[in-house]
């Protein structure tokens, strides 16, 4: 009779995932390379921000295949498009970065887009080995400053962290990209040769340094995620190398100035995605052999759980503020490979909608209250743009 119950619980479970409503498509539109050129296919293959206005932004990272398979590209590119509502590519920027290129294009580890205050943009991009394959020097990153006509600004060549490894081997791997109130950037991640320990750091678009947290003193960490706070600071999710005397994650308040104000620990399992609020965090724990489902969980500023919720999806990929609750890239237990669905939910844990399943390598949320999309379909060599709105 018990495992009658159990049985049919998990059936009324599945059926309940299953039977969330599907997600209304508004936008699907391919972003297509220039002729000649392919798709980078990694896992980052672009990078999404949406403007004010409702533009979208997308960065592109394409190549030109050389002689053979093996061969290094006979070309790479890093393209800046600006997406209308309706699909329509208003612009499109090739931007003059220099970085060594392998067979499928740059070497690169991190490729992120912002739209500051002020409409203007930045690029951040940073990669493995030297900026080219002359240079001596060690590996850098270059942020871009552009006006909202692409028009470029300048460009500066990043120089590592304060007190980080100075050898050609270490790189930037930037996770979290925000504007700041007063037309400035803050970018986190991590710094090192990989793996990586955790970095922020504030930067005018200008390139100037003004403030950096970290580099952190041990291996594997990153920041995760970040969200500004009412007085101007920052609180930080950090993900560290969980020990017997130390948990896995790490809780960063930061002032305006880049002081550090706190640092807590949370007691998360390592494998969980987190998302910073407006006010407080959610963290989504993945499944595990004690759980085959996730779990939500919703804390304040100063780490404390208010909210713990079934999560129904045994893997999570991402997880981004939206409105009053959040939005995710998740997966089933069943699904395997890299497939994937866009769901939305509040913090109790409801799932309002679920999209078709797709390759979803990033998602935003729009001024609308829409969620775009980057996915990849066909071959994996088509970036599409989509956006999805409430049944």
């Amino acid at each position: 009779m018990i495992r009658s119950f159990v049985a049919l619980a998990a059936i009324a479970l599945c059926g309940a995932v299953h039977a969330q409503p599907a997600s209304r498509v508004t936008l699907d539109v391919p972003l297509p390379p220039s002729d000649g050129f392919a798709l980078n296919t990694t896992a980052k293959v672009g990078r999404l921000a949406i403007g004010r206005d409702g533009l979208h932004y997308v960065l592109l990272h394409t190549f030109m295949s050389g002689a053979d398979s093996g061969a290094p590209a006979r070309d790479a590119r890093i393209e800046l498009l600006a997406v209308a509502a309706d699909g329509a590519i208003q612009r499109r920027q090739v931007l003059p970065f220099r970085h060594n290129v392998s067979s499928d294009g740059f070497a690169l580890d991190s490729l992120g887009v912002i739209v500051a205050r002020s409409g203007d943009l930045a690029v951040f991009v940073s990669g493995f080995g030297a900026m080219a394959a002359s240079d001596a020097q060690p590996a850098t990153a270059t942020l871009f400053h552009l006006g909202a006509d692409f028009s470029l600004k300048k460009a500066t060549r990043l120089s590592p962290p304060r007190g980080g490894a100075d050898d050609p081997d270490s790189f930037y791997g930037i996770t979290a990209y925000q504007p700041t109130p007063d037309n400035g950037i803050v970018l986190g991640g991590g710094y090192g040769p990989g793996p990586l320990v955790w970095w922020m750091g504030k930067f005018t678009l200008g390139g100037m340094r003004q403030w950096q947290l970290g580099p952190g003193r041990s291996f594997p960490e990153m920041v995760a995620a970040m969200g500004p706070r009412p007085d101007a600071g920052w609180l930080s999710l950090v993900q560290q190398m969980a020990t017997r005397d130390r948990p896995a994650w790490m809780l960063l308040r930061t002032s305006a100035a880049g002081k550090q104000l706190a640092r807590l620990h949370l007691a998360q399992p390592a494998d969980a995605v987190g998302t910073v609020l407006t006010r407080g965090l959610v963290m989504i724990i993945n499944a595990s052999d004690r759980a085959p489902r996730g779990e939500l969980v919703v804390l304040d500023d100063a780490g404390k759980v208010t909210r713990r919720a079934p999560w129904p999806f045994a893997q999570t990929q991402a997880v981004v503020p939206a409105g009053n609750g959040i939005a995710a890239i998740v997966a089933d237990a069943a699904s395997g490979g890299e497939a994937s669905q866009v769901v939305r939910a509040d913090l109790t844990g409801a799932i309002s909608w679920r999209s078709g399943v797709a390759v979803v390598n990033e998602i935003a949320a729009t001024p609308d209250g829409q969620i775009a999309a980057l996915m990849r379909s066909g071959d994996g060599r088509t970036l599409r743009l989509i956006r999805y709105a409430d049944p």
